[in-house]
């Protein structure tokens, strides 16, 4: 049996990694230097016992104990300020092996159990990630527990910003192949000379350059998930490729002859809609048949404002442990959030809390506060009437005409603004469009 410890630090000297065991009882030990490193040890090592250093720059106490207790109510933290009280804190608990330690550590062990087949047979959605009572997530979170142990290839349709990545990740953390490898990989930020090698991998003297072998992203995710996002703007060329590799469930890299097995389970993510695309021939019908095998829709923000006071709450102890100002969201700002048409999505939500955070005065957040227009019907952000529009606010427009010239193609809106595909998605996610 073991007990997990997870160590957060910003100075990690102090803190040698060790393992100690004990008739057949481990002690393990982890570390994180700030709140996101703690994040992701805390998902994936499922720590029994959090010790806090009181200088860390970043955490605040209250705030951090509060967030890390609502998604983990069965672990203890315990705060240090010095080395010294660290190392007799570790001794303590050393003398405790084997019997004492799990008692004091893991008395529910129920709530702290990361198993997702326990999960399901118990009916629990064991993951953070996905905030929110609506209905419209309910029903996510119910379709999460029947497919995830499956091996079924799912698709996710929905807006952009409507978290299909975090409904992805949470499909992953409650499958079998959780201890394995997330491997996301956005199709339409990598350029298109090299996206085939990025991802079905390559030999060494396939192409100029190519001084190495090379596994691909595929390849690297072996025994995990690979989530797919953006899939519509993968090249038909890859599509073809992409769409033998899910049939055989194999690789052939660039430039060599081996064919090597692999076992993946694909999520796939689509902001536009496959079906239409399949009929404007940009996507090819085959392949769409074989990703749409399970369909996910992510809603948008506006089908689930009820959701909004949880994920404010959620979004700002997340900011707060990150280092920003500790404030309140007034009940008036509240209804402002929840009235607000969020073309962005959770995305923009996120972005707009973020923002009052760091400019508002004072521990309140106010209606004057957030940088979201209101009484308006068309919530497009528009300039000041007597200033100068800013350069941001062109480019956004620019942008917006584009995509709506071409219909949403984004190679083709790219070519009419003279910029890469890349720069294109950048200011996409950056303008929340």
């Amino acid at each position: 049996m073991s007990s997990t410890i997870l160590i957060i630090s910003n100075d990690l000297k102090r803190c040698p990694l060790h393992t100690e065991q004990k008739d057949g009882m481990h002690l393990k030990t982890y570390f994180a230097s700030n709140a996101a490193e703690a994040e992701l040890q805390i998902k994936k090592e499922h720590p029994h016992l959090i010790l806090v250093a009181l200088d860390n720059a970043g955490i605040e106490p209250c705030s951090f104990s509060r967030h890390i207790l609502e998604k983990k109510p069965a672990v203890k933290i315990m705060f240090f300020t010095t080395s010294e009280e660290l190392t007799l804190t570790l001794d303590s608990l050393k003398q405790l092996l084997p019997g004492q330690l799990e008692k004091i550590l893991v008395p529910e062990k129920a709530l702290n159990e990361p198993n997702p087949s326990s999960a399901k047979k118990q009916g629990r959605f064991d993951n953070d990630g996905l905030i929110g009572n609506s209905p419209e997530l309910q029903k996510i979170k119910e379709i999460i527990l029947k497919i995830a142990p499956t091996c079924s290839t799912i698709l996710l349709q929905g807006e952009s910003g409507t978290g299909k990545e975090v409904i992805a990740r949470s499909i992953h953390a409650h499958s079998n192949r959780k201890n394995g490898i997330f491997m996301p990989v956005d199709c339409a930020a990598i350029n298109e000379s090299v996206i085939e090698s990025e991802l079905f991998g390559h030999t060494r003297g396939a192409f100029t350059g190519a001084d190495r072998n090379t596994l691909g992203l595929i390849r690297s995710s072996d025994g995990g998930t690979l989530f797919l996002d953006e899939i519509a703007e993968l090249p038909m060329l890859l599509q073809s490729k992409l769409l033998r590799t899910l049939q055989e469930r194999a690789v052939k890299p660039v430039g060599s002859s081996k064919i090597y097995p692999v076992d993946i389970r694909i999520i796939a993510a689509a902001n536009c809609n496959l079906a239409e695309a399949v009929k404007k021939g940009s996507f090819r019908q085959d392949l769409y048949y074989r990703l749409n095998t399970v369909t996910i829709y992510a809603p948008p923000l506006r089908e689930r404002l009820c959701d909004i006071p949880l994920l404010c709450t959620h979004f700002t102890a997340k900011l707060i442990g990150e280092g920003y100002p500790r404030k309140n969201i007034t009940p008036e700002a509240i209804a402002a959030l929840c009235s607000f048409n969020w073309p962005g999505n959770i995305r923009e939500l996120e972005n707009v809390i973020r923002r009052a955070l760091t400019l508002s005065k004072g521990d309140q957040i106010s209606p004057e506060d957030l940088s979201i227009p209101t009484g308006e019907t068309d919530h497009a952000p528009r300039p000041c009437k007597t200033e100068p529009a800013s350069m941001a606010f062109h480019e956004k427009e620019a942008i917006r005409k584009a995509l709506n010239h071409t219909t949403g193609n984004r190679r083709a809106a790219a070519k009419l603004l003279g910029i890469s595909e890349a720069t294109l998605y950048r200011r996409i996610k950056l303008y929340s469009i």
